[in-house]
């Protein structure tokens, strides 16, 4: 008899949620509460409380190349950083592809989940629907669970002193759509984020002047890095990321700060370059530099017209305050007891398994704060989720997940401050090595290495794009060779829409670039000798001779 998963909303997560299940045999019944798939991003000009919304303006802060799904490249005329309209119609793209949307049933609202009388023996589940067309309830048994519903819907609105009394306009940027309504104003943005930084750059063309408040500051990165490549295409790469961080932490700061030093421009936090600390804005600091943006330490207490910050200056006449403070996740849905949180700190093995359940048989989807792009994660927890409920994947007992979970918030505790951010937050790169190595589709780098140098090279030193994790093992797919092959021309493919000719430099630039690949390679030598050391590879070639 087939599996039964309800799969709760059709946004990014929920899609590849149903693609997965049915490659594993397994029916998949999804409900969405909105009209259409997308979740965030089926853009509307107007905010809803308790569902996710984006302003007018919002576009990708990571490339085309690396935001895809693995097995569905975004076609190479698409932009490569997507406003929401064109991301939302490669989501719409891949649905139609592989044949999705007849098992979403859209505008029903997932009211209520918790395990059925039998779970202790079955695992199985019982879910209250409501028809939001009709109004009817339904109830409904399925075997398994999968939670899509995203962390951008509920906004975090934290007490500041006096705001109550603050006589002009106060909102979230989640209710925020464009500039309009917002000319000749004078605002003041609390939050350095990217959300709040995209809508303090874009009101500053029609404000007055827009100040933004930041307790602890940020460095700037640009979708754009040297000669013009997505900055992801350089950051994210296994051979860098191999290095030690005391060794790459000069380089990076160094390679942050040449364009703009950020102390000169109030930006920079009052501590130890961290990489975890980013925002990315082409604008912000260009607004700084125009005078259209003003920079603040946190507000001590806001007055009837303005607001006193920690270092005693003060603002008079603030129109508009924006609440640029993030998001708290919620799972309004769940019973009480069904996935434990304390604080900000889920109690979710690699953030997606229960620590309490046995049998485990609900998976979350999207609670990571990654750095890196967001889609491609979201896809490899699905398959994760997907194979273990399908027997395919073993979970720890819930002993040792809640043992290796409660190691992890003991670090974070005594290592960041307590925050959604740092709560959530994952290298994408390792956490998706991990995750692969569960299902098996890890990339087989050694394999590559002695039969397709070539490959094994734009594996390790080129971007970490998605279609690496799907080279080998279970789910692989033959174009995602040829998709790691043609990484540059895709990327470059829509801007070249006039035949340009070559700068009298670009011969011995790519010179320079090819002597310094080489470098790379021997340089990376002595790690694949101890890395074989390590792993008995000459021990066991000994022995077998």
């Amino acid at each position: 008899m087939t599996k039964t998963v309800l799969v709760v909303g059709a946004g990014v997560s929920g899609l590849a949620a149903v693609k997965h299940c049915l490659d594993e045999g397994m029916e998949p019944i999804c409900f969405e509460k909105d009209t259409d798939v997308g979740g965030l991003w089926n853009y509307h000009d107007w905010s809803k409380e308790g569902d996710p919304s984006l302003y007018n303006s919002c576009s990708i802060n990571t490339s085309k190349e690396m935001t895809c799904y693995s097995d569905f490249p975004i076609p190479k005329e698409f932009p490569n950083f997507m406003g929401h309209r064109h991301f939302k119609k490669y989501l719409e793209l891949y649905a139609e592809h592989f044949n999705l949307r007849k098992y979403i049933k859209f505008s029903h609202s997932v009211e209520n989940i918790k395990k059925a009388d039998d779970f202790d023996e079955t695992g199985n589940w019982m879910t209250l629907v409501k028809n939001l067309e009709t109004g009817k309830f339904q109830n409904l048994k399925t075997n398994f669970v999968i939670v899509c519903n995203g962390h951008l819907h509920v906004p975090n609105v934290p007490t500041f002193p006096g705001l109550k009394k603050f006589k002009g306009k106060v909102m979230h940027t989640h209710d925020y759509k464009d500039f309009r309504g917002f000319e000749g104003k004078r605002i003041l943005v609390m939050g350095i984020g990217n959300s709040g930084s995209d809508v303090a750059c874009e009101l500053s063309r029609h404000a007055e002047h827009v100040y933004m408040s930041s307790r602890r500051g940020t460095y700037v990165i640009q979708r754009a890095a040297d000669h013009g490549v997505p900055f992801d295409h350089l950051a994210l790469n296994r051979f860098s990321m191999k290095l030690p961080w005391s060794l790459m932490r000069p380089l990076f700061f160094h390679r942050l700060n040449r364009r703009y030093n950020h102390a000169n421009y109030g930006l920079s936090p009052n501590k130890r370059f961290d990489a975890s600390v980013l925002t990315i804005s082409d604008d912000l600091p260009n607004r700084i530099l125009l005078g259209t943006i003003n920079i603040k330490c946190n507000v001590k207490e806001f007055t009837v017209d303005g607001a006193i910050f920690e270092d005693g200056t003060e603002l008079k006449d603030i129109d508009v305050v924006i609440l640029a403070t993030g998001f708290n996740f919620d799972f309004p849905f769940l019973d009480d007891g069904i996935i434990k949180i304390d604080g900000h700190f889920p109690y979710l093995y690699e953030l997606v398994f229960p620590t309490n359940l046995n049998p485990c048989t609900l998976g979350v989807v999207g609670l990571v704060q990654p750095f890196g792009a967001l889609p491609p994660i979201l896809e490899m927890q699905t398959r994760c989720i997907t194979r273990v409920f399908a027997g395919k994947c073993k979970l720890p007992s819930a002993p040792q997940r809640l043992e290796i979970v409660e190691k992890r918030k003991s670090f974070i505790m005594s290592n960041f401050i307590d925050s959604p951010r740092y709560s959530l937050q994952i290298y994408s790169v390792q956490y998706m090595d991990r995750l692969a190595s569960m299902i098996g589709c890890k990339p087989n780098f050694w394999k590559y290495f002695f039969t397709d140098p070539k490959l094994w090279y734009r594996i390790v030193f080129g971007p970490a794009t998605p279609v690496q994790w799907r080279l080998n093992g279970p789910g692989a797919w033959k174009g995602a060779k040829r998709a790691i092959e043609t990484v540059k021309e895709h990327t470059y493919f829509p801007m070249k829409s006039r035949r340009s000719g070559d700068g009298e430099m670009d011969g011995l630039y790519d010179g320079w670039i090819q002597l310094f690949r080489k470098v790379c390679f021997v340089a990376s030598i002595p790690l694949i000798v101890r890395y074989l050391y390590v792993n008995g590879f000459f021990k066991s070639l000994i022995n077998f001779f």
